[in-house]
């Protein structure tokens, strides 16, 4: 008898330990989905979000990394793509569209400094203004889109790097006013 004791204890420990655990987990896929409710497209963000496997058991603050790191690795690859194009057609593209794809890169350029400013503010728990930033990126993809038209070679791009800004807008609103 004496022996059960400290097996039943055990097991009763970590029985305890695993149902903490899975419901800790429950309840932080419920944040990812509630913010992924209130975005601009709920599908979107699921994917983007559980692309990244900590998302399942995340707080705010590593949901806010995920969705800050997601917008600048966009933003950062459509920068890169827009400067290919831009070498590419050297100075013999036609004048609107070299122009049209400058502007581009420069709003791209921008986005990506306000999404790097929203990861140091993460870092030095410094949550004040990230709502405004991440408005600020997508102005920057709306202003891209106007200089180049619609549809363009970049709409699909801007219009994921728009939905990011839509989820990075909602993670931010978790940390108005702390």
């Amino acid at each position: 008898m004496a022996d059960f004791l400290p097996f039943a204890s055990m097991v009763c420990c970590l029985t305890s330990v695993l149902l903490l655990s899975t419901t800790a987990a429950a309840g932080t896929t419920e944040l990812a989905t509630q913010i992924c409710r209130n975005t601009t497209s709920y599908a979107f963000c699921q994917e983007a979000m559980y692309s990244d496997p900590r998302a399942v058991a995340a707080d705010r603050y590593v949901l806010a990394y995920i969705a800050y790191r997601q917008a600048y690795l966009n933003a950062t690859d459509t920068a890169d793509y827009i400067a290919s194009e831009l070498k590419s057609m050297g100075s013999g593209g036609v004048s609107g569209s070299l122009t049209g794809l400058r502007k581009c890169l420069g709003y791209y350029q921008e986005a990506i400094r306000r999404l790097a400013e929203m990861l140091g503010n993460l870092d030095s728990e410094t949550f004040y203004g990230l709502d405004e930033l991440s408005i600020d990126v997508e102005n920057s993809v709306r202003g891209c889109e106007a200089s180049v038209g619609r549809p363009s070679p970049l709409s699909k791009r801007n219009d994921d790097l728009a939905k990011l800004s839509s989820i990075c807008l909602v993670v931010s609103k978790l940390y108005i006013y702390l």
